[in-house]
């Protein structure tokens, strides 16, 4: 996997769940993420995704209610915007920008894959964003060694509804492999400073030193679905237009995969 491109456009069938699920598991092998487009009936939508994703790998049935972080035991998590929950009440129904970070940050046992579809593509705005962790470390190589000798150095813990992770923010492997796990709004701030100080420093690079030609913007139509190693790279959202509930609706899942070859 250390020859993996960062990103690959993936054209699926529709009409075979198996035989998409393993184009896409082919391409996953290949790429750090996954933008994939399929000629879809709306009213199937789920059906399709439900199929697919159960070919592809295991789902993780790990859902969250939005107001306290809890699994819902349920497969889908809606992000859906709702005029009638503020914008700073919560990221999956606001319409503002969502910082960099990865799912799984506070996850003992985290997904391999994440998985978007779209039902509801927003007026305006509203695309996914990635950064690959290869090309962030590659530039913080060259630019800011300071700050990426502390990412690679300090433990800095994560955590939601009982669940944590503790770790350093980017890890090396001995392969090359670049393995992230950050989440601003999820560090207590009851750990050690130097955890609190680069769980800021960090956010302020990505949100004001980061280059733009390191984004990649996926704006998703209705039926189309993007798929990503939640560890290879970062992800957030653009701000987007938005007046009436559902202007914007996308549904995520989580996958384990285990070995992938292409």
């Amino acid at each position: 996997m250390t020859t993996m491109t960062f990103a690959t456009d993936l054209t699926l069938s529709g009409r075979d769940p198996k035989a998409d699920a393993a184009a896409a598991r082919a391409a996953l092998a290949q790429a750090e993420v996954v933008h994939m487009r399929v000629d879809q009936d709306p009213e199937n939508y789920r059906s399709f995704y439900d199929r697919f994703v159960e070919s592809v790998g295991k789902p993780i049935d790990a859902a969250e209610d939005y107001v306290d972080g809890a699994p819902t035991g349920n497969r889908w998590s809606e992000i859906r915007y709702k005029s009638t929950v503020p914008d700073d009440v919560a990221f999956r129904h606001s319409r503002n920008a969502q910082p960099l970070h990865t799912d799984a940050s506070y996850v003992s046992s985290a997904p391999q894959v994440m998985l978007f579809y779209c039902v509801h593509a927003a007026p305006s705005g509203g695309e996914t964003v990635f950064v690959s962790g290869r090309r962030l470390v590659d530039e913080l190589t060259k630019t800011r060694p300071d700050l990426l000798e502390r990412l690679t150095s300090v433990d800095v813990r994560y955590e939601k509804a009982g669940d944590a992770r503790h770790r350093p923010i980017i890890v090396i492997g001995d392969d090359g492999l670049v393995d992230l796990n950050y989440n601003y709004f999820c560090a207590p701030g009851d750990q050690d400073e130097a955890a609190v100080g680069l769980n800021q420093d960090f956010l302020d690079y990505l949100q004001a030193e980061l280059p733009e030609d390191l984004i990649l913007p996926v704006g998703l139509q209705p039926g189309e679905a993007v798929a990503w190693w939640d560890e290879r790279v970062l992800h957030g959202r653009n701000a987007f237009e938005a007046t009436r509930t559902d202007d914007r609706l996308i549904w995520k899942t989580g996958l384990e995969l285990g070995p992938v070859d292409g």
